[in-house]
């Protein structure tokens, strides 16, 4: 009797734990490799990213072409100011003789004066504006700026010239003090 084929037969050596191990090989990457819609949603990511970074990057240049642009207007001079239409353009100041020297046809009107500066009452507010043919007495109580009539109370006046702009008018009579007064609306030292 032949017992060979009931004997069971040896397999190919190794071939079935080849198989078995190419198995749990695919198994293995299949499990840690991304799935290839997981890749292409990464993709699409990536690519909204880079969009987002070239537009943002496009907005940040122009506003650095604006910054410069603001830069050099302000290193640039002001222009002078523009004549209002209709305005004749701002005389130069008078001088205190001129002033004087034409009171009849200044009196009532807006001027700018400029002179230098004799006598302050600043109790008063005010100072006077001399010159070899007089003085003004100029009233600077009512001007807009607060700061502007403190600096004026506060500070010595006479060193350097003062150019007042306001209305002239005749002062009331109190014996031999200024021939004018201008009431003050504006004051440049």
């Amino acid at each position: 009797m032949d017992t060979s084929h009931d004997l069971p037969q040896p397999s190919a050596p190794g071939g079935g734990r080849r198989v078995i191990a190419l198995i749990m090989a695919l198994v293995f990457f299949s499990a840690c490799a991304p799935s290839s819609q997981k890749e292409e949603e990464l993709r699409k990511e990536i690519q909204a990213l880079k969009a987002q970074i070239t537009v943002m990057q496009e907005k940040l240049d122009k506003l650095q072409v604006g910054q410069q642009a603001i830069v050099d207007l302000l290193k640039q001079p002001a222009p002078p100011p523009l004549a209002v239409p209709g305005q004749p353009p701002a005389p130069e100041p008078l001088a205190v003789g001129q002033l004087l020297d034409s009171k009849d046809r200044y009196l009532g009107t807006r001027v700018t004066v400029k002179g230098m500066v004799g006598a302050s009452m600043m109790d008063h507010k005010s100072f006077m504006l001399k010159s070899p043919q007089g003085m003004v007495e100029v009233l600077f109580g009512n001007l807009p700026d607060p700061k502007l009539i403190q600096t004026l109370t506060s500070t010595p006046l006479g060193d350097k010239p003062i150019t007042v702009t306001g209305v002239i008018n005749l002062p009331p009579a109190r014996g031999a003090g200024a021939q004018l007064q201008i009431n003050a609306e504006a004051v440049e030292f």
